[in-house]
């Protein structure tokens, strides 16, 4: 499993309540970040997991960069980027004020949200605005997470 990005603890933690052995699966997580980094490297991560069907879970900014990729490498909009960090096609939007704190349940903490018409996930993506890990616990594993181990450990099986 590769994690990256800063918010990377409490994804751990969540992995690690819902299957002991997430640490041994093939899957890609991009979370959140207040600094952003590495962008054009994460981005080109989130193409090979597309292109080879890896599973990939995009949290927060990870979300964001799926887009980013989507557009570019799909819809062939070669500059898409974010008003966060760049110049050319904004696909990822500042929104007028900070999305913070619960919304229909789910923990949000975002000044940016997508805005891409005719984004299409694929099925080994799972990409989501708000914190699952956050609603996560061993008595409750969040949807999300359960569902990415899965996608995981079935393709370890099917590919590995």
């Amino acid at each position: 499993m590769e994690i990256l990005n800063d918010f990377s603890t409490s994804v751990i933690r969540a992995l690690s309540e819902i299957d002991k052995d997430w640490e041994s699966y093939d899957g890609l997580v991009v979370c959140g970040t207040h600094s952003p980094h590495d962008v054009e490297m994460m981005i080109d991560k989130i193409r090979q997991a597309r292109e080879s069907g890896r599973p990939f879970l995009g949290i927060c900014f990870g979300h964001q960069l799926a887009a980013i990729e989507y557009a570019r490498n799909v819809l062939g909009i070669k500059d898409a980027t974010s008003e966060e960090f760049g110049q050319g096609t904004f696909v990822v939007k500042k929104l007028p004020e900070l999305n913070v704190g619960l919304k229909d349940g789910e923990s949000y903490w975002n000044n940016y949200e997508v805005d891409l018409p005719g984004w299409e996930k694929p099925n080994n993506f799972i990409t989501v605005q708000f914190h699952f890990e956050y609603q996560s616990s061993k008595q409750r594993p969040h949807l999300i997470g359960v569902q990415f181990l899965k996608m995981c450990k079935n393709y370890k099986k099917t590919y590995a």
